[in-house]
């Protein structure tokens, strides 16, 4: 019973008011601590955040520098923990892209490149791809520094890119590599291998315009150049294509009987001439005719002389002009001045009075971290130099 009591209660309405602005991730996230996260106010939220990434930044500069300690693990907590309390995904106020790449960039020569066979290392690089456009570069670079090569996880992740973006022959190259250099794994990775080759042989093959594949349009040209004709009887005679200039065969009743054709009893025609002589108006001399007209004509023209009067109202008396009554203005009274009291020890020096700090913040935006992280984004090795990547950048 107090194991009940004792039990957080997580506000749903609150969640799901706030679940357009959560990122989901693989390995789900805790309710009890997004709830605490979501019900905190964004003030009080900011200042209990940067005391708790205070402390633990001071933990990764303490393992960097004593020998005894994990840097690695220091990391990996605080890299965590952002991504726990900022459910929102990279941010300028979550600072995540440009966390993951001091991680990457820091631990990978670090105390004799002693953390490049560490799944915890690899893990960061993965998180770190997942952030940027082109995820396909920083493979390659783990690849070429021998980063995480001896685990599966590698060329898994590396395929699952190159099969999203439809580069299927070179997914399958990346999986045969690390199948040839058995990263363990190895029994995970060959299931891996042989669930897409399950997919490539379901997926619909990419065909190649009839313009690339001119063997393919002769075929058939060939082909009946190797047919019998001599065959009185073919195979397959109802497959067999007709040809277009074949004559068509005239049905022929057997019985003999004389059709309605025959019998018809306008047998000709005739010429043109007399088919159209119902659009051809027939024409005659008008010297010496004489037009009838009509009666109505004639009887409408004697008494047109007389002219119709319309009917007009007598005109009226003009009417007497109506005054509206109106009242009286009545006298209004002149407003007494009102003068408010004022303190006279108080000097006003604005007429907007401020709110106090504790209550309202200008949030301000950081535009130099923005532009770092954009910059990250589009090309996540620039700290590194030309001469320290390992592979040619400028293949895809």
């Amino acid at each position: 019973m107090s194991e009940e009591c004792s039990s957080p209660i997580v506000d749903a309405d609150l969640l799901e008011a706030a679940k357009e602005n959560v990122q989901p991730l693989a390995t789900g996230r805790r309710v009890t601590a997004l709830s605490s996260i979501l019900a905190t106010p964004h003030a009080h939220r900011e200042s209990k955040l940067a005391s708790t990434r205070n402390r633990l930044r001071i933990n990764v500069d303490l393992a960097m520098e004593d020998e005894d300690e994990d840097p690695l693990e220091a990391y990996c907590c605080l890299v965590n923990w952002t991504i726990e309390n900022y459910p929102q995904g990279h941010s300028a106020e979550s600072g995540l892209l440009e966390l993951l790449e001091e991680a990457t960039r820091v631990l990978k020569d670090h105390r004799d490149r002693k953390w490049r066979a560490e799944p915890k290392y690899l893990k960061l690089w993965l998180l770190y791809a997942s952030y940027v456009e082109k995820p396909t570069v920083i493979y390659r670079f783990l690849i070429a520094n021998d980063i995480g090569t001896d685990l599966s996880l590698l060329y898994e992740e590396y395929s699952a890119v190159l099969e999203r973006d439809g580069r299927r022959q070179e997914a399958d190259k990346v999986y045969k590599l690390g199948i040839a250099r058995r990263a363990d794994p190895l029994d995970h990775l060959k299931a891996r291998h042989a669930d897409f080759e399950k997919r490539m042989m379901c997926a619909t093959p990419v065909t190649l315009p009839e313009s690339a594949s001119p063997s393919t349009s002769r075929r058939p040209a060939t082909l009946a150049t190797t047919v019998n004709r001599s065959a009185a009887v073919p195979l397959a005679p109802a497959t067999a294509t007709p040809r277009s200039n074949a004559p068509v065969q005239v049905f022929v009743d057997p019985s003999g009987a004389e059709s309605a054709m025959e019998r018809n009893a306008w047998p000709d025609l005739g010429t043109r001439k007399t088919r159209i002589k119902e659009n051809v108006p027939q024409t005659k001399k008008m010297a010496g005719s004489t037009l009838k007209q009509s009666k109505r004509t004639a009887s409408s023209s004697s008494t047109s002389a007389s002219r119709i009067v319309p009917f007009m109202d007598p005109p009226q008396p003009s009417a007497s002009r109506i005054v509206p009554f109106a009242d009286e203005e009545p006298t209004v009274p002149a407003t007494p001045k009102f003068t408010p009291f004022r303190d006279e020890s108080v000097s006003v020096t604005s007429p907007v009075a401020h709110a106090p700090d504790s209550v309202m913040k200008v949030k301000g935006v950081d535009v130099a971290s923005y532009a770092e992280a954009e910059a990250l984004r589009k090309d996540p090795l620039k700290n590194y130099g030309t001469e320290g990547l390992g592979f040619d950048d400028t293949l895809p």
